[in-house]
């Protein structure tokens, strides 16, 4: 047919595609215009294909035949599908059968992927699992992706269809003829068509149990679907089923799902009008379809009938004693009794006593046990595990006994009574076999040409790109128990009874070509996959027997496979490694349905969140701190879950095999932060375990600061913190930092003893980062919301004081885009930095960089309301954002209050000089001749602005002066990595706004965010002012830009145009309210009760200071030291402001 894509072909017996090399992508990757089908009156099959059979089908027809056993395992490949991936030119499919399993990247279907233009399938059955490894939503369906003007009729599915983010449905994902009335219900069809099976997707993109999409004027008619949809609609996926109904819902007609069997969501209104019907109705319905492609068996060849050959089907069925109603049990004593004959099995079936799972369930393997470790060689057992299809398993208690096969090793099973239990092993002497495959082994060194020419590594990196796969210690382990390792493959591998020269000399020469796969193989499967489950650890399952998931799988073909390319063996592709080169040999797909299918089967346990905890104890110690916020308490938070993605999968299997190194985990709905005991010197158990108090105040501060903004937030963004849920929790990496060793990248140090949590976890994951010295931490982010956006520790010690505080400072640039601003962004003519320190970020106590005692709230730590705090006490006692708002009102008028009272204090003096040494500007300085954004210029007073008769604290705002005890002289800017760090100490009086027509400079913009906040509350003081909201209505008012003068007059209502108008009001409203009354607030023993009471303070403190005054400068101790005590009295008598400072 490659040869001739035109002819006509019939098949005349089955073939077995086993051996034959596909033209490329497909079998036949010519365009296919003829016909093939079988010859008359019968329907032979193609058996085995591990590549689509064709390519593209253009007027051609392909009828009466059988595609049994695809095992597809493409999944780095796009467009695939068993038959065909587009047919067109009125193509004909029909009489169709496809069983097996197929794998692929994206746009992957169990028929074909596109009937592009006309083309038809009729009488079509697909039997079997498939799935999508992809992430770019295609197409994932049971027949076809895609029917455009095509027909397909009479389509039968039963599948278990699964993938990663995907269109998926049941039958056909979009069926349209285009929107042409004149071809309505010719072209685009779906009808008598069943689904049956699941659909489960880690992202399902509107997938439906039957279709996805009809538009437009897709006529589906007399479907029914019994599709169990984990992940989607129960019947049609797309949400334009709800749209214009002439396009859509109308063209549906008598489809319907199944009660009790079809599962699935019915969101969109025309779904809650799909009628169900009880099972025995639709099996009525479907009984009148006509399909019977599902019921196919392939024609017996001629030959066979001549020389009287058995099917498989059939091949007990003339043994005298013949039970029909035990015909599963024979089949399942050929996995007990691999070497004996039919007559055998047949006797040994009806021994079987009634009630014995072996009559009812199908057995997948027969695994050899002693105690609860796998045998996989010839040395005694004393126990066999019996592996059942349903996904269960018996435990059967065996004894040696005589073999009547001398070359098999023969046990009694205890349960069984007279039924027996042989090894699919021979007992033979393969000294010499082994012997001569060591041989051939052994000279490999990991670092050796063998393997940089196997791996294409021949330049000049070639030594550290074999270091990068942290495979040393394995491959060693390998070489050291290489006679262990060669015996159990040659007597997994040798299934002859006799001994057969060239036989092993074929297997020698195998084993020979592909010696650094076989080792790279071993190696791999050796570190990666000693997984526990319970008591059983599966390392030797994967090693030595693949087969016991139910495949025909030889284990020296999976060694080379796995060890054939340097992708299938790096630490940092776990995930995709078992994706692409395992799961479809063991014939489950995905990494995280495999440790399911394990847990399942050796566990107890139904959640893989805690079976994680349980497998994973001795080395991983996880903390999942509990939120606060009712709504969040089901979402995803937990470790495993969290893991469970495309970015953190690759730390799954690390994770499940350390040996040495001992790590913690925190898992919050946010973040994933990993680090080890190791780094901060705990190196014994009892270490261990105290320091894990530690780790869980740090767990607990990053819990309370996501939930303080899951309650601030606003509605519409506020699942966007549900990182776990929408994308992925943000990685959050502790620095590599070891307390008195020095190490790189590969975990070696001067000592010659290697640093575990890098040998194991953080250099194979690629997760290794050296410090920046010059950072306490950082945060990598990019320009929209990623799921790579990362924070990595440098200095800073995550499990700290400040490693709280350095937390919410690098979270604060991954979220504050899509969350804190309200989805609005950063205001323009601001970046990053104006945004964490000296305002979003949690200050420390411990704080190196000056942000303590500044501008700042507390949304993390846990304090005591002790008379001696900053900031409010338990961020966890706000529980709305009205009160968070209410107290940052109390927090912003109280200081408005204390820094009116110095003002007017000093202002009292009458003091030209005073007022010189005390006070200096905030000026505009424009970043340029064409902008309007401005940078703080902060300076001393020029000699005209000294000679300013200052007579009022509204004098202060006007001229937009400060206090010298504040944020030093210089050049804000909101946009750099310098001064846009700045903080505003908490005692510091900035008096004006510095009112700007664009963007502001960085100090007032940290000063003016967090009075806003505190007059006009979050919503709309804090994000009209630091977000971007009001860009697009000030750019419709004529402004090129986003200014404070357009702000303030907007949040206003227009009572304000400048941002000192409304300061200026500010303080009237507080010292109005003071001079109305003021709850007494006692420091030093002395009590003050009233506005005067406090103004008389504040007189005395200047005088204090003034008496400094020396050579034009003043200390500000006495004035500075009585905000403090008075804010701090304050701030703990009205319990972080809840209630007044005012009568």
């Amino acid at each position: 047919m490659q040869k001739d894509p035109t002819g006509t072909f019939k098949l005349g017996s089955n073939i077995n595609a086993a051996n034959v090399k596909p033209a490329g992508k497909s079998y036949v990757t010519n365009a296919f215009k003829g016909t093939l089908t079988s010859t008359d009156g019968n329907k032979f099959t193609i058996s085995n294909m591990n590549r689509p059979l064709f390519g593209d089908i253009v007027g051609g027809t392909v009828k009466d035949l059988l595609l049994e056993n695809v095992n597809i395992d493409m999944p780095g490949t796009d467009r695939i599908a068993p038959l065909a991936n587009v047919i067109k030119n009125n193509s004909t499919i029909e009489n169709i059968k496809v069983t097996g399993n197929v794998v692929g990247n994206n746009d992957v279907s169990g028929v074909i992927n596109k009937i592009d233009g006309s083309g038809k399938l009729s009488n079509v059955a697909f039997i079997g699992k498939v799935h999508a490894a992809g992430n770019r939503g295609g197409y994932l369906t049971g027949i076809v992706g895609e029917n455009w003007k095509g027909i397909v009729e009479k389509a039968y599915v039963d599948a278990e269809i699964t993938g990663n983010k995907a269109k998926a449905a049941g039958i056909v994902y979009s069926s349209q003829n285009g929107g042409n009335n004149n071809t309505l219900g010719k072209e685009g069809t779906l009808r008598n068509s069943v689904a049956k099976g699941s659909i489960e997707l880690k992202e399902a993109v509107m997938s439906g149990g039957l279709l996805g999409t009809n538009w437009a004027l897709g006529a589906i008619e007399d479907n029914i679907t019994m599709m169990k949809v984990k992940t989607g609609e129960m019947v049609f996926g797309h949400s334009d089923i709800d749209a214009d109904d002439y396009f859509t819902y109308s063209r549906t007609k008598r489809n319907y799902s199944v009660e009790g069997v079809s599962e699935g969501k019915t969101t969109y209104n025309n779904s809650k009008k799909i009628p169900s019907i009880t099972k025995e109705k639709a099996d009525e319905l479907i009984s009148k379809m006509g399909i019977t492609a599902d019921k196919f068996e392939s024609t017996l060849p001629v030959e066979d009938k001549l020389n009287n050959i058995v099917s498989k089907a059939n091949q007990y069925k003339n043994i005298d004693d013949y039970d029909a109603s035990r015909e599963l049990a024979y089949r399942n004593i050929e996995k007990l009794q691999p070497f004996y004959n039919k007559e055998w099995i047949v006797n040994q079936g009806n021994k079987l006593a009634e009630g014995s799972n072996l009559l009812t369930k199908e057995v997948l393997s027969v695994t050899a046990m002693k105690g609860n470790d796998f045998v996989t060689d010839l040395t005694d057992a004393d126990h066999i595990l019996v592996h059942y299809a349903d996904k269960t398993k018996d435990i059967f208690t065996i004894s040696p006994k005589e073999s009547k096969v001398k070359q098999v090793k023969e046990y009694s099973v205890a349960e069984l009574g007279e039924v027996v239990y042989t090894p699919n092993m021979v007992v033979k002497d393969r000294t010499d076999l082994i012997s001569a495959i060591e041989s051939k082994l052994s000279p490999v060194e990991l670092q050796s040409d063998p393997i940089y020419q196997h791996l294409g590594r021949t330049g000049g990196n070639k030594v550290n790109a074999i270091k990068d796969l942290y495979l040393e210690e394995s491959f060693k382990y390998v070489k050291d128990n290489l006679t262990q390792f060669v015996t159990k493959l040659v007597e997994n591998e040798d299934h002859q009874l006799n001994t057969d020269e060239a036989a092993k000399r074929a297997l020698i020469k195998k084993i020979d070509d592909n010696k650094a796969a076989v080792l790279l193989g071993m190696s791999y499967l050796n570190r990666y996959y000693g997984v526990k489950f319970d008591d059983f650890n599966i390392k030797e399952l994967m090693l030595f027997k693949p087969d016991f998931y139910g495949k025909n799988v030889s284990v020296l073909d999976f060694l080379i496979k796995v060890g054939s390319k340097e992708s299938n063996i790096k630490g940092d592709r776990t995930l995709e490694a078992y994706r692409e080169t395992i799961g479809g040999v063991i014939g489950i797909g995905e990494l995280n349905s495999f440790l399911d299918y394990n847990m399942h089967l050796f566990t107890s346990d139904t959640d893989l969140n805690d079976w994680f905890i349980k497998a994973t104890k001795d080395n991983v110690y996880i903390v999942e701190p509990k939120t606060t916020t009712p709504e969040f308490a089901n979402k995803k938070h937990r470790a495993y879950e969290g893991l469970n993605n495309d970015m953190h999968g690759k730390m799954i299997l690390p994770l499940l095999n350390l040996k040495d190194a001992h790590m913690f985990l925190i898992s919050t709905y946010n973040t994933m932060a990993y680090s080890s005991f190791e780094k901060y010197g705990k190196n014994t158990a009892e270490e261990r375990e105290a320091f894990k108090a530690e780790i869980n105040k740090v767990a607990k501060g990053q819990q309370n600061y996501l939930d303080f903004w899951s309650r601030l937030s606003l509605d519409k963004v506020r699942n966007q913190l549900l990182k776990s849920n929408n994308m992925v929790p943000t990685p959050v990496l502790d620095n590599q930092n070891y307390k008195g060793i020095s190490t790189d990248k590969y975990g070696h140090t001067n000592s010659g003893k290697d640093v575990a949590p890098i040998r194991e976890l953080y250099g194979p994951t690629g997760r290794y980062h050296a410090t920046d010295w010059r950072m306490g931490a950082v945060a990598r982010i990019y320009g929209n919301p990623y799921k790579d956006d990362s924070v990595f520790f440098m200095v800073t010690d995550m499990i700290s004081d400040f490693g709280i505080s350095a937390f919410t400072h690098e979270t604060t640039h991954v979220n504050d885009r899509m969350v804190y601003l309200g989805g609005s962004r950063h205001r323009e003519g601001t970046d990053l930095e104006a945004f964490a320190q000296g305002m979003l970020q949690s200050p420390a106590e411990t704080s190196p960089n000056g942000d303590f005692k500044a501008l700042g709230l507390n949304m993390a730590y846990e304090r005591p309301n002790d008379g001696n705090q900053w900031y409010n006490t338990n961020p966890n006692d706000l529980t709305s954002r009205a009160e968070i708002d209410h107290y940052m009102k109390g927090f912003n008028d109280t200081l408005m209050l204390l820094d009116y009272l110095e003002g007017e204090a000093v202002i009292d003096k009458g003091s030209k000089e005073l007022n010189n040494a005390w006070f200096k500007k905030v000026d505009k300085q424009l970043r340029g001749a064409n902008t309007k954004n401005q940078y703080d210029n902060v300076r001393d007073l020029n000699a005209e602005e000294k000679e300013y008769n200052l007579t009022s604290v509204n004098d202060l705002v006007e001229k937009n002066f400060m206090t010298k005890h504040g944020p030093g002289n210089g050049q804000y800017d909101p946009t750099g990595f310098g001064s846009a760090y700045v903080t505003v100490p908490i005692t510091a009086g900035i008096y004006g706004g510095n009112t700007s027509e664009g963007a502001p400079g960085a100090m007032s913009f940290k000063h003016n965010t967090f009075r806003m906040w505190g007059y006009f509350g979050y919503e709309k003081g804090f994000l009209n002012y630091a977000s971007n909201m009001l860009k697009n209505e000030s750019k419709q008012a004529g402004h090129a830009t986003l200014g404070d003068d357009f702000i303030i007059k907007k949040v206003s209502d227009g009572k304000f145009n400048t941002l000192e108008d409304w300061k200026k009001e500010y303080f009237k409203e507080v010292v109005d309210k003071a001079k109305a009354g003021f709850n007494p607030v006692t420091i030093d023993g002395t009590t003050y009760s009233s506005y005067d009471d406090l103004k008389n303070a504040f007189a005395a403190a200047v005088d204090k200071d003034k008496a400094t005054f020396k050579n034009g400068s003043v200390k500000f101790d006495n004035t500075v030291s009585l905000k403090e005590k008075i804010f701090k009295k304050l701030l703990q008598q009205t319990n972080s402001f809840k209630t007044s400072i005012f009568k």
